[in-house]
């Protein structure tokens, strides 16, 4: 059985770590939220400007059994993300400009979503060909919009 829960609000902050600097970029949007009887739980929403992926969807999946998270984005902006501790996943991802693959590794996942909204934290990293190319750090919240 699957729980629509439509114009729910999500705050994300996206901390992206480069040696010694760090670039925050929060984003408040009105999404979907999905809660399947198996305890999965899926978001949805239109990126913005604020993410530079503006013209793009992103539905995310998290699978509380196996500690999950995939995150699929379509539109100018086309990806693939599969985050999960302890596994490295090669991911695809297209822009305008070309298609690349990049290795992707979650260095912890906090996952306290319910169906009645919660938090989702996590850090992983970015790499291609074994060179780091970003350290990002997700902290998700999601409420009912009153």
């Amino acid at each position: 059985m699957i729980i629509l829960k439509e114009n729910w609000i999500m705050t994300l902050r996206n901390v992206q770590y480069e040696e010694e600097d760090k670039i925050e970029i929060v984003l408040n949007t009105v999404i979907n939220y999905m809660c399947l009887s198996t305890g999965v739980k899926i978001i949805v929403y239109f990126e913005s400007e604020a993410t530079g992926m503006e013209g793009s969807t992103t539905r995310m999946q998290v699978s509380p059994d196996d500690n999950i998270i995939t995150i699929i984005r379509q539109g100018s902006f086309n990806s693939n993300l599969v985050i999960q501790e302890g596994r490295k996943h090669f991911c695809n991802y297209k822009t305008p400009f070309g298609e690349l693959t990049f290795g992707i590794s979650a260095k912890y996942i906090d996952n306290n979503l319910t169906d009645e909204g919660g938090t989702l934290k996590f850090r992983y990293t970015v790499d291609s060909n074994s060179s780091l190319l970003s350290d990002n750090e997700i902290f998700i919240e999601i409420k009912k919009n009153v």
